[in-house]
């Protein structure tokens, strides 16, 4: 009876914890990430996306980068669904300085990630005169 009584005070005390609190719920800030897959994606000197995909669930995965803002992708790649790991080498240094969206998207979700393309800025080094006597 005890038990009985305790679980129902505490489902009550959570019930009302959600009602009086939804961004706890319902928290828009970080979208939840797909657990099928894991990605990591980096620029490197010679403006080339490396992107690492390791995939748990045999699912097809589309890979889009495009500007933000705009619907039209400029990279589409298909990842099938029998591959586990997936490397790929995305050539951007022809696209315009910017921000633009990589998406993976599988059946059980969608991974979005923002990537700000910069041309890199050589820096000059001032020479030094070394003199010896």
């Amino acid at each position: 009876m005890t038990s009985l009584l305790t679980t129902a005070f505490v489902k009550s005390v959570i019930a009302l914890h959600l009602l009086a609190n939804p961004a706890t719920v319902l928290s828009t800030d970080k979208p939840a990430t797909p657990e099928s897959f894991e990605a990591s994606a980096y620029v490197n000197k010679e403006r080339k996306i490396r992107l690492s995909i390791d995939k748990s669930a045999a699912e097809a995965m589309t890979v889009n980068l495009r500007p933000v803002g705009k619907a039209a992708t400029v990279f589409t790649e298909h990842v099938g669904r029998r591959a586990t790991k997936a490397r790929l080498l995305l050539n951007v240094d022809q696209l315009p300085d910017g921000l633009y969206e990589l998406e993976l998207r599988t059946a059980s979700g969608q991974l979005t990630r923002r990537i700000d393309l910069k041309t890199p800025v050589e820096t000059v080094l001032p020479q030094r005169l070394l003199t010896i006597r």
